[in-house]
């Protein structure tokens, strides 16, 4: 058993309590130019699945050496 389990369980703790999240890999993704921007195509079920149907709010996130995009679901022109 992990270390880190243990200890939780020691504090009775629930060993869930600090779940990992469920990452899920597309693959490489062409970068295309049209006019001065870049596009990259996503599955239209991936952004289905995330509940995405017409716009969408992008966000650069940077963590230490780690930078990915967030993309999150928006209704018309609210923004989260």
């Amino acid at each position: 058993m992990p270390k880190n389990i243990k200890n939780q369980q020691k504090r009775g703790k629930n060993q869930f309590s600090s779940i990992e999240p469920m990452i899920t890999d597309y693959g490489d993704r062409k970068i295309s130019n049209q006019n001065f921007s870049k596009i990259i195509a996503i599955p239209k079920m991936a952004l289905t699945n995330c509940g995405i149907e017409s716009q969408v709010n992008v966000k650069l996130v940077q963590s230490g050496k780690e930078k990915f995009l967030k993309l999150s679901p928006t209704k018309g022109d609210e923004r989260s």
